[in-house]
């Protein structure tokens, strides 16, 4: 892309970006009131998601994020599936000893997942898809036009934007609602970009992020 094109990309992000983010942090500070809460992750849900999709359209760009037919979505299903084998298990491990020696909890003590199939849909479609489609679809495919991919880790070829998308994704956590320890999201938030690359869709960056969002709620319940 030319000089030109590019300021215009990074105009348009910046402003979308940021307008998101501060209607959705206005919304978030109104936490309390019933009616709020109880339309809260519709509403940011779909500020995410159709927001890129007006920007998207009236740019004449087009959705290339986006599995198509039923064996694109079994291949990124079988990603999702062999990320999870190796990479879940290894997290836990490692996620068991930070507690047990860092903040010095009881040992793991099993427990079940109260209504597990609705927090899944509530993590796939009001969480994960929103967070993904405008992240990974939406930010990191512009990212990719302006940034040429330099690198290439396990077969993917990669690039600034990959790593860019992954710091603007950690941060817009904190400017929405601050916790010390979302600086750490940038990590899995560059897994879900891997997988993004990796398949050429988002299907099994919203699968693995909607499952690891899953995981840890349940985690933390068992210590």
């Amino acid at each position: 892309m030319n000089p030109t094109a590019n300021r215009s990309l990074i105009k348009e992000l910046t402003t979308l970006t940021v307008v998101l983010l501060v209607l959705t942090r206005a919304v978030t500070m109104l936490k309390g009131i019933s009616i709020i809460d109880s339309i809260l992750p519709v509403v940011v849900a779909v500020l995410f998601l159709y927001s890129p999709i007006l920007v998207i359209w009236r740019r004449g760009r087009k959705i290339d994020f986006l599995d198509d037919g039923v064996g694109d979505y079994f291949r990124s299903f079988i990603v999702f599936l062999i990320t999870s084998l190796i990479v879940f298990p290894l997290f836990l491990i490692g996620a068991h000893l930070w507690q047990m020696y860092v903040f010095k909890m009881g040992g793991f003590k099993f427990v079940e997942y109260p209504h597990f199939w609705s927090a899944a849909a509530f993590q796939i479609f009001l969480v994960a898809l929103p967070e993904e489609f405008y992240f990974r679809g939406y930010f990191q495919s512009a990212m990719d036009m302006m940034c040429e991919k330099r690198w290439k880790i396990l077969g993917v070829k990669l690039g600034w934007g990959w790593i860019i998308t992954s710091l603007v994704f950690a941060l817009a956590h904190s400017i929405v609602y601050y916790r010390w320890w979302h600086f750490a999201i940038f990590f899995p938030a560059l897994l879900f970009g891997y997988l993004r690359e990796r398949t050429g869709t988002i299907t099994a960056s919203v699968l693995f992020h909607a499952a690891s969002n899953l995981i840890m709620q349940w985690f933390v319940r068992c210590y």
